[in-house]
Order: C-alpha cells, then structure tokens, then sequence
C-alpha cells in the first residue's frame, strides 16, 4: 500500500475515532430490510445491493456486487419503562372507579400514576419501505421512513378514589413523530484499487410531521385517538446527505485471510428540519421536528465464502421519536449460506441487538432466512425482545414484549455477487 492510500486510510480512521467521541443527537436507526434485520440490525460492512444505499452508499461501489430491483419492507414496535403496564392500570382503574369497584384504592391509583408517567417511558411505532434500482455503481431509489412515539405526561390531580374521581384525570400520551419519503441517488467508487471506497446519496425528502394529545382515562371518542393523529399532520421538503466509507482489507492485502471489512456511515449530515403543525406549536413542542444526522460504524469477517459474521454500533446517541428517550444499538449477526451458487441459495440468519443508552432494556433477538432461485430473491426476517410486560383485565393475564419487528423483500439481482456473498470470479 503506497503513502498516499496511507494516508486516506488514516484519515478515515481518525475521522471515526473523533466522530465516536463526539457528542450528537438523531433520529432512531431503522433495521432496513430482512437481511440486516435477521443479523441483528448489522448492515453497515455487508451493505451490498440495492439497499447499500441506506445502510452504506460505498457498498454500492464494490468490485464484486449485484445489481437489480429491490422492494423492502418492515415495521417495528417498541415499549420503554413501565409505560405500557401503567395506561393498562388506568385504563383498568378508571372502570373500576366508575362502577366503586373494591380495587380502586388511592395506593392503586397512585402506583398506575407512577408506572405511567416515570422518566424515558414511551411508546414507539417504526416503519420502511421503499423500491430501489441499482446498476453497476449507482443507485435510483424511493424510500419512506417513519416513526411515532407516545410520551406519557402524568396529571396528579384528580386521583380520589371513588366513582368518577378519574374520569378528570387528564394523564395522557402525546403523539409526535412522522413519516419521510425520500426520493434520491447513490453513487460509490474505490480509490485506485486500493478497497477503500467513498460513496453518498443526494436526495430529496418530504417530511410529514404529525401531532396529537390521548387521554388515558377516556374513551377514544372523548379523549383523542391514534386515528386522529394525521388530522394534525404537515408537509414540508428538504434535501437530505448520506456519506459512506468502506474497506476492503483483502482488496489491500491480498493474503489477508477472512476477508475484513470496516464501514462507516453518517445519514442525514445536513440535519434536515420539517415544519411542525400547528397543533404541536400551541402545545410548545416547537417549530421544527429534525433529522439530525445519525453516524455508524461496521465490521465484518468472512471465515469461509457461505459464512459471514457483522457487527454495527451507533456512533451517535440517537434521539427517538419519544421525549427523553434515546437510542445507541450494538448489533451483532451472523449469516450462513446453503447451497450458495449463483442460480440457488437459501441464507440463514441470526442475530442480537442491545440498546446502549437503556440499562433496562433487554436484549432483542432476530432470525432470519431467504430464497434465491434464478435471480429472484424472497426474504424474511423477525425480532423480539427477551423482556415482556404483564398486563392484567377483566380476569385476562397476557404477557407483551417489549419490543419486536419483521421485515420482508423481494428482488430481481444479478451481477458478480449473490447475496450471500460468494464471488463469481477472484480479482
């Protein structure tokens, strides 16, 4: 490797190292696609294919990739704290005080009020999908990204027991989030040969922000519902910069066994803001809801050609779509490929994640398997949480986790890669 690649290399690597060490608020990491999904939400240094441009636009810019026609979806759902346990309570008390029912006590009331409204507890709904074609090195893609949080805000008047005393509770969840759909194109190219790649998307986003107010205590036709949420709603355009870096080191050094790779991505590096509604102003939630950009860093190895090992962790701490609530992932994945031929391979997929930023949290654990059969791809993947809320109600016990997710994909792909990673040809 010749001074100059040295030189870039080490520039790329104290760049990380500083932007690691910065302080940054964004929005959540969405698990793009089944195939990161499955490995935990690892992507960054396997991004390949159509969806290298959201995980990693340098990955577009591979010597050996697929092009083709992609069409990802998936939606995740998530419940911080105690959140979840505390609006079943007062949901459940309200009844109960209405009908001076023995289980309304000002102790019961007090402690659905406390599980409801304690620091960090939320409720957060992600979606994606999108349709992205890719040839050669570039990249025509349509992706829509979304994610709505509930924020509990606890009203400790009104707590009396006996009848009607909740009914003027007025504790509730605050609705805020929104989805963005963005239109754009990603281009990637190796530095001489050296299996450092730069690549980045330029696009344009239209943002609809939405806002509304939920009464716990109240029926929906009383006190708000989730449907009324877009009633609220606003658009606004902004352009959006993704930037992505990725090594090779078997690209560099030939010998080099298990071919490791590094990655790093920074989405959203010009901080685009979006119009709140009006709702949300006269609430005092702001006039402008950001996408702070979001950076993360990859690593992978691959022991043999069907088996392939990830890594992802967010550089930044991530703000989420629920007040106070911040999200930094550590994923770890794994893939292994059946059959792995051109025409014909079955990848299957496993993984762990862990949010960093909440000790509490549980870890959620993923799977995942596909189809390749003469270029058509068909993919899956799921996620839940080891960590579950009881919830309790007219003589019914059920158990929910605390989060969970599934993803899908079908693809047409070709080129010098399949998905799994095996190389037609060496270089």
């Amino acid at each position: 490797m010749n001074k100059r690649t040295m030189r870039l290399a080490t520039f790329a690597i104290t760049a990380a190292l500083v932007t690691a060490g910065a302080p940054a608020g964004a929005t959540q990491w969405h698990d793009f696609g089944p195939r990161a999904m499955g490995m935990g939400g690892a992507g960054v240094a396997i991004a390949q294919g159509p969806e290298a441009s959201y995980w990693n636009p340098a990955g577009l810019g591979q010597l050996y990739n697929t092009s083709g026609l992609a069409f990802p979806i998936g939606a995740r759902g998530e419940f911080t704290g105690t959140v979840l346990q505390g609006a079943n309570d007062l949901n459940q008390l309200a009844q109960d005080c209405d009908a001076s029912r023995p289980n309304c006590t000002a102790a019961a009331v007090g402690q659905a009020l406390s599980r409801f409204g304690n620091a960090g507890n939320g409720a957060m709904f992600d979606w994606g999908g999108g349709a992205e074609l890719k040839i050669k090195r570039a990249v025509v893609f349509v992706n829509s990204l979304g994610s709505v949080g509930a924020t509990p805000v606890m009203d400790p008047t009104n707590t009396c027991p006996g009848a009607g005393c909740l009914s003027g509770n007025q504790s509730s969840l605050i609705l805020r989030g929104g989805s963005f759909t963005e239109l754009g194109l990603g281009y990637a190219k190796e530095i001489k040969e050296t299996g450092l790649i730069l690549g980045g998307n330029l696009k344009g986003i239209v943002g609809n922000i939405g806002f509304n107010r939920i009464v716990v205590a109240k029926s929906d036709a009383e006190g708000g519902s989730f449907s009324k949420f877009n009633d609220n709603a606003k658009s606004s355009f902004r352009p959006g910069i993704d930037l992505g870096l990725l090594w090779d080191a078997r690209e560099t050094y030939s010998s080099l066994p298990w071919r490791p790779r590094l990655g790093l991505v920074a989405r959203n590096i010009n901080n685009p803001k979006f119009d709140m509604p009006d709702a949300a102003k006269l609430a005092g939630a702001g006039d402008k809801y950001s996408l702070e950009g979001q950076v993360r860093a990859g690593a992978a190895i691959s022991p043999f050609k069907f088996w392939h090992l990830a890594a992802d962790l967010d550089l930044t701490k991530n703000l989420t779509a629920i007040e106070g609530y911040h999200s930094r992932y550590l994923s770890l994945g794994t893939e292994i490929n059946i059959f792995n031929r051109t025409w014909i391979n079955i990848p299957l997929r496993a993984g762990i994640k862990k949010n960093l930023s909440d000790t509490g949290s549980g870890a959620a654990y993923s799977l995942g398997l596909g189809l390749n059969f003469l270029h058509i791809i068909v993919d899956v993947g799921g996620q839940v949480s080891a960590k579950r809320t009881t919830l309790q109600g007219e003589g019914k016990t059920e158990e929910v986790p605390n989060n969970f997710a599934g993803a899908a994909r079908i693809a047409f792909l070709f080129g010098g890669k399949d998905e799994g990673g095996r190389e037609k040809a060496e270089k």
